[in-house]
């Protein structure tokens, strides 16, 4: 009897062991397969619009401030989780910190596919959305969407759906969100365009302002033809004419809702390092509803409030790659007749884990190594 629960004994402990083994070996393979990663971006922008002889457009002002965007996360093959801040400062504040934005977000990206849902940058998603749609201040002042993006991306063309959720309802602050759809379809150099949005922005709690719900939208629909990268050092090539639906609504049961129509002409070219990104509008009159913030109820450009408005941005590039970018650009606004300036200045620095997966040959210590120039260098010959 003992003799059998010695045995017994074994065997149990031989099994455990095992059990414990194979425990070990499987979480082992999974934490090969996982990987910390961090990034470490900083932004500066100097923008000084002077729109002064402007009949009804935005108001004369210089934005100057400096933006920290540390994250450090998890991925596991395709998925991700990250938490970050957003730290921002103008220049000339008596403020040590402006404003601090929390960033937490899950990732799903493989070639085809990438989801975001939580508090994610906003940089780089919707930049198929010129300032006609979303003014220039959204990405200084507003680093983050809040809520979900999904984006497919096949051989020839892109379609992706977003919700960002602007505000959430307070005694101050009225309940707001945007749901936007973009996309575009490739024929060789011929292409077709749709992009669009929705904007709800609702009530207090309780009720305050003017008392009303507000509802707005604009979208287009478009062709061109994009001959980038045909010609050595021809960076960028494109032209589009889109045809411009807005929906302004004031839910008062009095006002009525509008509906302006126009066109957009769209030329982006540059050669090496200098380009131009010119939109030409012309149409009804856009933003006519009234409402008791302006600047909350409405995310365009305040230009669109003319027939016809003309934005030309000259710029240079003086580096870019994947970890820096610094540009400089002159505006021109012209609203009918009148004349208004902006002069651009912008300098971004990305950083991540990627940047020490080298070593460099000619250092005996084994230190890592990269090179701004060199990388640039690399860039502009492709």
């Amino acid at each position: 009897m003992r003799c059998f629960v010695s045995d017994g004994r074994a065997w149990l402990g031989w099994r455990t062991g095992a059990l414990v083994l194979f425990i070990l070996m499987f979480f082992q393979g999974r934490m090969a397969a996982q990987s910390f990663e961090w990034k470490a971006g900083a932004s500066g922008f100097f923008d000084n619009g002077e729109y002064s002889r402007m009949v009804d457009g935005a108001p004369s002002q210089t934005m100057f401030g400096m933006r920290f965007s540390p994250e450090v996360g998890l991925k596991y093959k395709d998925f991700g989780l990250f938490v970050g801040t957003h730290l921002l400062t103008s220049f000339g504040s008596p403020k040590y910190l402006d404003k601090a934005y929390f960033t937490g977000y899950f990732q799903y990206e493989n070639p085809k596919h990438k989801f975001l849902f939580g508090a994610f940058p906003r940089e780089g998603l919707l930049d198929n959305y010129t300032n006609l749609y979303i003014r220039d201040s959204f990405q200084y002042f507003r680093p983050n969407m809040t809520g979900l993006f999904y984006q497919f991306t096949g051989r020839s063309q892109f379609v992706n759906v977003w919700l960002d959720w602007t505000g959430a309802r307070s005694k101050t602050v009225r309940e707001a969100f945007f749901v936007g759809l973009s996309g575009e379809q490739r024929v060789k150099w011929f292409f077709v365009s749709l992009l669009g949005y929705y904007y709800h922005y609702s009530h207090t709690k309780p009720v305050s302002g003017d008392g009303f719900v507000h509802d707005n939208g604009q979208g287009q629909v478009g062709i061109g033809f994009d001959f980038s990268g045909y010609a050595r050092r021809l960076e960028v090539m494109r032209f589009s004419a889109s045809f411009m639906l807005g929906y302004e609504c004031k839910r008062d049961h009095v006002t009525p809702v509008s509906m302006p129509m126009g066109l957009v002409l769209d030329l982006h070219a540059q050669y090496w390092r200098v380009g131009t990104r010119t939109l030409y509008y012309y149409g009804q009159e856009r933003y006519t509803v009234p409402t008791d913030v302006w600047s909350n109820t409405y995310w365009g450009n305040p230009m669109l409030r003319a027939k016809s408005y003309l934005q030309s941005e000259w710029y240079v590039e003086f580096f870019k790659n994947e970890f820096v970018e610094a540009k400089a650009a002159f505006v021109f606004h012209l609203q009918g007749s009148h004349l208004g300036t902006q002069q651009l200045v912008r300098l971004a620095v990305n950083l991540n884990g990627s940047i020490y997966g080298k070593r460099d040959p000619r250092s005996k210590q084994g230190r890592y190594r990269f090179n701004f120039i060199e990388a640039d260098k690399q860039d502009a010959s492709k």
